[in-house]
């Protein structure tokens, strides 16, 4: 019985990941993304802090199931806004890593089908009213907590641009190499230092130009934390 019971697990599990494998709706990761104009300097102080804050003091910290395929296109709305709701800059954290935290869907209905439920489970609940209250896009999780210490190997980093990917490597060169050519009969320099990548990453820029989430992830799978790569610092 054993045997069969564990045969019927496997099989089970098999499909499921078939079935993860080929819906693109559905992200192995959950996002926070920051908001308003200065969205890339919140993000900055995230990783400088390397951790998430409950900064309204709600109790809980938000994120949303979306995949980042299905997102170019809504940030692109938003960036019509000073202000906007939400930017595309943020960190992603596995999914399975988040729910053996605590983090869970919310909960969307009327206020009469909350009070049916528990109050321990009002931290999750939110107000849904067809055409007048709709945040069901968000696909929201929450964790019930103040802050959330983030781990290099369990996220992913999200800015709008490739350049601002460069911007979160680290310095780790105190020499800098000084190079350059002759075109023209002018002499051109360059000057390049080494920086090593701690988080993995990926821009909205990329983001653009992939279809299938199996792209997006081979992005990322072939990006190592840790390992060292040459940028351009200036030219003269």
């Amino acid at each position: 019985m054993n045997n069969e019971k564990s045969l019927n697990y496997k099989m089970v599990n098999s499909t499921l990941k078939a079935i993860l494998a080929a819906r693109e709706d559905i992200s192995d990761y959950l996002f926070h993304f920051t908001r308003g104009c200065n969205a890339f300097e919140t993000l900055l102080r995230i990783l400088a802090d390397g951790e998430l804050k409950d900064i309204k003091r709600n109790g809980y910290i938000c994120f949303t199931e979306a995949p980042l395929t299905a997102l170019y296109n809504m940030f692109q709305i938003f960036d019509c806004y000073q202000e906007p709701m939400y930017a595309p800059y943020g960190v992603g954290i596995k999914k399975d890593i988040l729910f053996d935290l605590g983090c869970r869907p919310v909960i969307y209905g009327t206020n009469d089908d909350f009070g049916k439920l528990p109050q321990c489970l009002y931290w999750r609940c939110v107000e849904y009213k067809p055409k007048v209250r709709d945040y069901t896009w968000l696909r929201e999780w929450r964790i019930k907590a103040n802050t959330l210490k983030l781990f290099p190997s369990g996220c992913i980093v999200i800015t709008k641009t490739d350049y601002e990917q460069t911007l979160l490597m680290k310095d780790i060169g105190e020499n800098f190499d000084i190079d350059g050519d002759i075109d023209d009969g002018e002499f051109h320099g360059y000057v390049k230092g080494e920086f090593e990548r701690v988080y993995k990453g990926v821009s909205m820029e990329s983001i653009r130009n992939v279809c299938l989430k199996k792209e997006l992830n081979n992005i990322i799978d072939t990006q190592t934390l840790g390992e060292s790569e040459t940028q351009l610092l200036g030219c003269f």
